[in-house]
């Protein structure tokens, strides 16, 4: 169940989503009682819908019948889900292939723009939005701040994606700390953001291995940490995935293309 509470002397809403797109979501908000109550239900609403769509280990999801039936006959997608796969092939060129959805060849993936459908190559295609679709939910959750007047807001999915809009009451900025996972209590960098979101991809000693090479089809095992600023949340979310496995000709490509974004990448 969500949770919220509003603390008058501060004008600060809180609000918590403890199972939502596999991890947890934290939204702090300034302002009226009433009017952030209502954002926070919004925010509930397009969160869990977009759960709902892009889970593919739920078998009714849009993502669970494309997987399912793209192999056999192209699967027509609605305006959404267009936008969503053009937008992340786009994303595989601009990364050379290092940005893949498809865990194997995205390039296998057939999108046909007349008929506005997807189909797949090879049959051991499977889609896995996970590299994608936080950020993209983070930029949903930014529409309904926008849109709502929200000016000051801190958007923390799952201590890894951040969002923040305007600056923190008493600052100039949301000052974001990143911990080193492999050495507790040391810290590898300080971001100060506004108006900007913040992605950071990286093995732990809990979660080892678990960004997928796509091309030489291996899990990373290094003990690297990426982080990347940007004023585009789904930006932000895709390059620290691509970075992670991305060789040094193409992460300085990547740079170079990108040279709006702040690029981190410690080896711990």
């Amino acid at each position: 169940m969500p949770y919220s509470n509003y603390y008058k002397k501060s004008n600060l809403f809180h609000g918590s989503m403890l199972n939502i797109m596999g991890t947890r979501l934290d939204a702090v908000m300034i302002g009226d009682e009433s009017q952030l109550t209502e954002v926070w239900e919004h925010i509930i609403a397009e969160t869990e819908r977009l759960h709902r769509m892009l889970n593919r280990f739920d078998p009714t999801s849009d993502i669970s019948l494309i997987n399912s039936q793209a192999a056999k006959h192209p699967v027509e997608l609605n305006d959404e889900l267009w936008s969503i796969l053009t937008d992340i092939q786009k994303y595989h060129k601009q990364t050379c292939g290092f940005f893949d959805v498809s865990l194997r060849d995205f390039s296998k993936v057939i999108l046909d723009c007349e008929r506005r459908t997807a189909a797949f190559a090879e049959g051991n295609i499977s889609l896995d939005l996970g590299g994608y679709g936080k950020g993209y939910a983070m930029a949903q959750v930014q529409k309904i701040l926008l849109q709502n007047g929200v000016t000051q807001a801190l958007v923390n999915f799952g201590n890894s994606s951040v969002l923040a809009v305007g600056a923190h009451p008493h600052g100039e900025y949301w000052s974001i700390g990143i911990e080193n996972p492999f050495q507790p209590g040391q810290q590898l960098q300080t971001c100060q953001l506004y108006n900007q979101s913040l992605s950071v991809s990286g093995n732990t000693p809990q979660h080892a291995q678990h960004i997928f090479n796509p091309l030489d089809g291996k899990y990373s095992a290094e003990r690297k940490i990426v982080s990347v600023v940007s004023n585009d949340a789904v930006e932000a979310e895709v390059l620290s995935t691509a970075l992670m496995v991305a060789n040094e000709k193409i992460k300085k490509k990547i740079k170079n293309l990108f040279g709006n974004v702040k690029i981190n990448i410690f080896v711990a």
